[in-house]
């Protein structure tokens, strides 16, 4: 499976240490707590390097398991263990619907 981000995420390299990712609030109660309460139309999560990492693996519409191994291979011993981290990350941004799932048996 390939973990893409959604349309409403994108992410945002401030600096060459600061990265965010952007998710637009577009639902109804959002749009009226930004209308009437004058709420910021954005969210800003700031991301660590190695969630920064595996987002701009995304964009290269990469498995799981690549960007797992491409993270042991940049951080090295660093991002040990690579998988569960990965994965708890995906889990995080599963939950609160940022990414969707592509099957790469389509392609």
């Amino acid at each position: 499976m390939v973990p893409l981000l959604e349309r409403r995420v994108t992410m945002v390299q401030e600096s060459s240490e600061a990265s965010f990712l952007v998710i637009q609030r577009t639902n109804f109660v959002e749009r009226m707590t930004i209308r009437f309460l004058k709420q910021p139309s954005v969210r800003k999560i700031k991301l660590d390097k190695f969630g920064a990492y595996a987002i701009k693996q995304m964009e290269f519409q990469r498995n799981v398991n690549q960007i797992s191994e491409a993270m042991s291979e940049h951080f090295g011993e660093e991002a040990e263990p690579a998988l569960p981290r990965l994965m708890k990350f995906l889990e995080i941004l599963e939950v609160h619907d940022w990414i969707i799932w592509d099957d790469e048996e389509e392609k």
